[in-house]
């Protein structure tokens, strides 16, 4: 058996949260579930850290054994992702006249719409939705009439085969996104698992 050395890169660690683990590689939930953790529903400690999350239903042996397991698939997932990621969702018109607008409105020009996935909400992931004029080197960025659209590589994982959008309606306007991934949506439509 190999033992791991403190050279070599672990990719999930004591201190990652559930929500980033949960982003990065949502394939994982069922190993952590099957050692008796939360993992569906508003029970997931999405903002807790591992270690401190599994504390409650395991001891420090099945957590480090857990801990192998979690880092030998995530390696697994890693060397299987193509290295280059195309840009795998769309954007509406509707999305791109409002980004336009907001940005007459503010003054400003030159700005992109980022879109990113973040742990929390109730279903487990919310989108949060900002004004950006940089372009990250890992960021995937798709371009509509003259705008970009970017987001970070972990949130281009999580919208995969998505549609953002935006819509107006008498009880609620603003930014949406049909994601083909999300398995539950709050009842609020704010967040996704």
């Amino acid at each position: 058996m190999k033992m791991e050395t403190p050279t070599e890169k672990q990719l999930i660690r004591n201190e990652t949260t559930i929500g980033e683990i949960m982003l990065k590689y949502p394939q994982l939930a069922d190993t952590m579930a099957m050692r008796g953790m939360a993992m569906s529903g508003c029970g997931t400690p999405y903002q807790e850290q591992l270690k401190a999350a599994a504390a409650s239903v395991m001891n420090d042996g099945d957590f480090n054994t857990m801990l192998n397991e979690l880092n030998a698939a995530a390696a697994k997932i890693e060397s299987e992702r193509p290295k280059e990621r195309p840009a795998t969702f769309e954007v509406t018109e509707a999305a791109v006249e409002k980004v336009k607008e907001l940005m007459k409105k503010q003054g400003v020009s030159g700005f992109n719409l980022r879109v990113e996935v973040k742990p929390g909400g109730c279903a487990g992931y919310s989108y949060e939705f900002s004004l950006d004029d940089e372009v990250k080197t890992d960021d995937i960025a798709v371009e509509k009439n003259g705008m970009k659209v970017v987001v970070n590589a972990a949130s281009a994982e999580a919208l995969k085969g998505s549609v953002i959008d935006y819509v107006e309606s008498l009880n609620k306007s603003g930014f949406k996104v049909d994601n083909p991934n999300a398995h539950a949506v709050c009842s609020c439509g704010s967040s996704f698992g």
